[in-house]
């Protein structure tokens, strides 16, 4: 059940982590972490209380944001990064907060913890020399094993849920990413996702567990050098989505890039950001899917998609996947399905929503339906090709959205697109929002546009200035369709009365 346990036994003389160009012990790091304990307890916490912890960089987690963290578990706190969604703490199914902490000053209105302190410690000195602490300090030992994690999932299908980690299941999710066997001692980890997402949390633990060390942007709240940042790195955690806004920040042939690994977490790897990525930045690149509700699922070389586009990795020893349909029947090998897992690292229920019962519930009779469609090979490649949310009712055919955007990605008009389904009174239309290259407007790209899609189905297409995408770069389907479907409205009425002025 330890978390933070292993850390202490390093030497303490061992590199744990380079936050901009300042190089942290693992000394100086465990000290950290127990003046940061000893301050939250001594602000009037106690272990159990539950916390929202506010960081200065959600994506580019600093070492002070860090130290927070950490400083929770050791102090057995039951906290979440920021604050949870709305409809989720509105429900009350989550208690009250004992206090919001960090970088408080943007804190939502609706927010109301019963406390609020503000940390945001300055400059490169150790905390003690920063914060005052009373004389009398506690005994930190075996608090963090009341430590509780709350994460919030994507909210992607538009209802976002919490989960809880406790400590035991915290440590069994570290076990499984050093199991893995990505991280050893002597790793340089570069993770660029942040602590609102499982691997940024994990990922770096882990390796703190190992004594490895780990790459973070920034000691504070300055300005990340993304150039001098990456150059270190033996092994590089990000998600497709993130990877390619790095690929944009730090151009050309990253150095060190015959001794970099990458590996690409939460969704499938379109062949041209692998290509891209092997060429840039290192080898092998490897891709990992997994759910915050069971872990880690599938992984493997990237070098998968050309067996089948949607591939995310060969399924993960200790879990069980299984491919069925409505009915809950397993489908054959090969045959596309619903996806059904199983793991000693799941959760069992969401908090602040009320259980479900029935053929929708995500959890049920020892499963959980994370909503993808997806194929499963004899050989243990799994593939996602969709979501049952995600998939698109056209006038009644059901057309992938996923399927449709690779297509259009590979049009050089188009940056970045969203396929969606929008339902009007006068029928269904396919939507499309779609990042345009400069100088590109809509009615030159409109054709080429048109013959990638279905013919016998209307179409509208709209540029946008950008795809809105969670941390971990899926798409809110529903949040995109609303939209679109009110601008193609408006679009219509202006139409309309244009020809009523000319009658």
């Amino acid at each position: 059940m330890q978390i933070l346990e292993p850390i202490y036994t390093h030497d303490r003389e061992r590199i744990a982590a380079r936050a901009g160009s300042t190089l942290i012990t693992y000394g100086r790091l465990c000290a950290d972490i127990d003046t940061m304990a000893q301050w939250l307890l001594a602000q009037g916490l106690e272990p159990g209380d539950r916390v929202t912890l506010h960081p200065n960089h959600l994506a580019n987690t600093s070492y002070w944001d860090w130290i927070m963290q950490l400083g929770a578990i050791r102090a057995g706190l039951a906290c979440s990064t920021g604050g949870m969604p709305p409809k989720v703490a509105a429900s009350g199914a989550i208690g009250p907060y004992a206090a919001a902490i960090g970088k408080i000053d943007t804190l939502a209105p609706r927010a109301k913890p019963a406390r609020k302190l503000t940390f945001s410690p300055q400059g490169v000195e150790p905390l003690a020399e920063q914060i005052g602490l009373p004389g009398d300090l506690r005994d930190l030992a075996g608090l963090e094993a009341q430590s509780v994690r709350l994460l919030s999932t994507s909210g992607t299908t538009g209802t976002p849920k919490v989960v809880k980690w406790d400590a035991k299941l915290f440590a069994g999710r570290l076990a499984q990413v050093r199991e893995t066997g990505d991280i050893t001692p002597d790793t340089v980890l570069l993770t660029l996702l942040g602590l609102i997402t499982t691997t940024g949390l994990r990922y770096p633990l882990a390796a703190w567990q190992m004594g490895a060390t780990v790459l973070l942007a920034t000691l504070g709240d300055e300005q990340p050098d993304f150039a001098s940042f990456v150059a270190p790195s033996t092994f590089v955690a990000a998600s497709p989505f993130r990877m390619q806004e790095i690929l944009k920040l730090v151009p050309g042939e990253w150095p060190g890039r015959d001794r970099r690994r990458v590996e690409l977490f939460g969704g499938r790897v379109a062949p041209l950001l692998r290509e891209t990525v092997l060429a840039r930045c290192g080898s092998p690149v490897r891709m990992s899917y997994g759910a915050t509700e069971v872990g880690r699922i599938a992984a493997g070389d990237t070098s998968l998609v050309r067996r089948n586009s949607g591939a995310v990795g060969m399924v993960e020893a200790g879990i069980t996947v299984e491919i069925v349909d409505a009915q809950g029947n397993a489908r054959p090998a090969g045959e596309p399905g619903i996806v059904r897992l199983r793991s000693s690292y799941m959760c069992d229920a969401y908090l602040g929503v009320p259980a479900q019962a029935g053929p929708r519930a995500p959890f049920r009779d020892g499963w959980f339906y994370p909503g993808d469609i997806g194929v499963l090979d004899e050989d243990g490649l799994f593939a996602i090709t969709g979501r049952t949310s995600e998939t698109i009712n056209i006038a009644g055919a059901k057309l992938s959205p996923i399927l449709l955007e690779e297509r259009l990605s590979k049009l050089p008009e188009i940056e970045d697109v969203c396929v969606v389904a929008l339902q009007l009174d006068q029928g269904d239309v396919i939507g499309v929002a779609a990042v345009l290259e400069q100088g590109k407007d809509v009615p030159a790209v409109r054709p080429k546009v048109r013959a990638l899609l279905p013919e016998q189905f209307p179409m509208a297409l709209f540029s946008v200035r950008f795809i809105p995408r969670n941390a971990m770069g899926r798409i809110p389907r529903q949040a995109v369709a609303k939209d679109l479907a009110e601008r193609l409205r408006k679009r219509q009425q202006q139409r309309r009365a244009a020809q009523t002025r000319t009658a």
